[in-house]
């Protein structure tokens, strides 16, 4: 075999890439960071999303869980947040699209909170976490026991994970 001959054969090899390796075992399945929708809000969203809370601008619950509209989009919330948190760039989705709008939508002047705001509880200055008061006992089940896990892989077939990786 002449150099030609051997140069033609190591471009061949470098372009077809190397050898295909045995399927990788899934990953174990992810478990629920936080039991329900009020594990999320009182022990992380609260402490990551400070506002200035005033009673002008922007409107916040201690008790969010008694509006549903709140309770529905937080929720929606918070099972996004437990998708996305798996990706290594999902977050950044997540935030984007996901917590901005919704958060934008409840604390806004046309939000759920205008009508029962309380300045002595709900107000915050954006340095300190969003108010958040004990829910009812049993009100919030443990859906982690229900055997509800979020999805292990995010795929371009997901309708949600679709939308979102489409940068703009």
């Amino acid at each position: 075999m002449g150099l030609g001959e051997e140069t033609a054969n190591l471009l061949d090899a470098a372009f077809e890439g190397p050898e295909p390796q045995e399927e990788t075992p899934e990953a174990p399945e992810a478990r629920l960071v936080y039991a329900n929708v009020y594990e999320f809000v009182s022990q992380w969203l609260r402490f990551m999303y400070r506002r200035n809370v005033n009673g002008k601008s922007a409107y916040w619950n201690a008790t969010w869980w008694r509006s549903q509209e709140a309770e529905s989009r937080l929720t929606e919330l918070w099972r996004t947040w437990e998708y996305y948190r798996q990706d290594p760039i999902g977050m950044a989705f997540w935030w984007r699209d996901f917590c901005d709008p919704t958060m934008s939508v409840l604390l806004s002047e046309d939000g759920p909170f205008k009508a029962t705001w309380d300045e002595d509880r709900d107000r915050s200055n954006g340095k300190e976490p969003l108010a958040c008061a004990p829910a009812p006992e049993g009100m919030f089940r443990d859906e982690r026991a229900d055997g509800r896990m979020p999805p292990t892989k995010l795929t371009g077939t997901d309708p949600v994970d679709a939308r979102s990786r489409v940068l703009s």
